[in-house]
């Protein structure tokens, strides 16, 4: 089963015999081309269930990629984690999230991510590694930096 998200969509990339995707991701799509395109190609549009939600926000905030990823993102991998799927997308940081919950992932048109990595919150001012948008220590406004985990 294939889960594909808007850039196999507005790509023309959908071309697997077993497509699915969520709601969210159709909703996206907002080209009268693409919109046509849909119309044509055979992809199922199913909910993803909320308990596969959780487990892929559990999992988001623990690569800290939940700050990048959308509503639409969460369940897209929320939907290949419940009919053991692969994900078609370019995103970055969709495909990070699959690959520590065990996802596969086919990228579209740009190149996949090679390692994965973690984004974790560093302070502008005193340079604390935080969890928090402003440091506790000194008070400055945080940054996403992208770690390579080990």
């Amino acid at each position: 089963m294939h889960v594909l998200d808007a850039s196999a969509i507005i790509l023309r990339k959908a071309v697997y015999d077993d497509m699915i995707t969520v709601p969210e991701i159709i909703q996206e799509i907002k080209d009268e081309n693409s919109r046509l395109y849909l119309d044509v190609v055979n992809i199922r549009v199913e909910e993803a269930k909320e308990e596969f939600v959780m487990t892929v926000i559990n999992a988001a905030k623990k690569t800290g990629d939940i700050e990048r990823l959308s509503d639409a993102d969460i369940r897209l991998i929320a939907k290949a984690l419940e009919v053991d799927g692969t994900v078609v997308t370019d995103d970055y940081s969709i495909q990070n999230v699959a690959g520590k919950l065990g996802i596969k992932y086919e990228n579209v048109m740009q190149k996949g991510i090679e390692k994965e990595f973690k984004w974790i919150r560093v302070c502008r001012g005193c340079k604390k590694i935080t969890e928090r948008k402003i440091c506790e220590v000194c008070g400055s406004e945080t940054y996403l930096k992208r770690v390579v985990r080990k």
